[in-house]
């Protein structure tokens, strides 16, 4: 759940009850926060030590620097610690929570697959690259994926990067903006893919900077 410079908002107050962690002594009274990355719904949990100020509804940053604990300090493999602090309105060259306010070209897009973790409607993300000419092997095996590419992608203003499968036929350009429709299927157990339809993005109606996020 850790991206450096990424920006993120606490969405709950202090849990009643921890998520269970391999070593619980490493993170005793932590109290712990979900909290949600910009641009996207996706999730996580926050371990907040006593010390450490922190609040429902407060926007934060992830500090660029990953904290190193000495001598393995937390004794925990799936655990880190980090760094982060606490951005103002006036920080904040936009607004951290935005309805889908920008204009959808009709020149592009089509249908796609993606991971269903990677599944977030309504965030646009950035083409990064062309296609690869390549799809996992899972995908490949479904055999309901034939005709389906691999391109990376990025979602706008975040560190979030992904694995994006658009169909034969489905018009994409690197370094062009793209949104996934709400309308989507989950192809399960066969390459565990969400089959969704995407539109192309005018960055010009776009309010905010990509690079004012990062």
């Amino acid at each position: 759940m850790y991206f450096s410079g990424e920006i993120f908002r606490v969405v709950s107050p202090p849990l009643q009850d921890a998520p269970v962690v391999d070593h619980p002594d490493a993170v005793r009274n932590h109290s712990v926060r979900v909290i949600q990355h910009f641009n996207t719904n996706r999730e996580g949990y926050l371990f907040v030590p006593p010390d450490a100020q922190i609040e429902e509804g407060g926007k934060y940053v992830f500090d660029d620097r990953l904290l190193t604990p000495p001598e393995n300090e937390l004794g925990i493999t799936d655990l880190v610690r980090v760094r982060y602090r606490p951005l103002t309105e006036a920080d904040l060259p936009f607004e951290l929570e935005i309805d889908e306010d920008f204009e959808i070209l009709d020149d592009d897009g089509g249908e796609a697959a993606v991971r269903p973790e990677n599944f977030f409607s309504s965030a646009p993300f950035r083409i990064t690259s062309g296609p690869q000419g390549w799809v996992p092997q899972d995908i490949e095996r479904s055999g309901l994926f034939t005709d389906y590419d691999t391109v990376h992608a990025e979602y706008f203003g975040t560190n979030d990067r992904f694995l994006f499968f658009p169909q034969e036929g489905a018009e994409t350009e690197q370094g062009d903006l793209y949104v996934l429709r709400d309308e989507s299927e989950i192809f399960d157990p066969a390459g565990d893919l969400v089959a969704a339809e995407f539109d192309a993005v005018d960055e010009e109606s776009l309010r905010i900077d990509d690079s004012s996020l990062r």
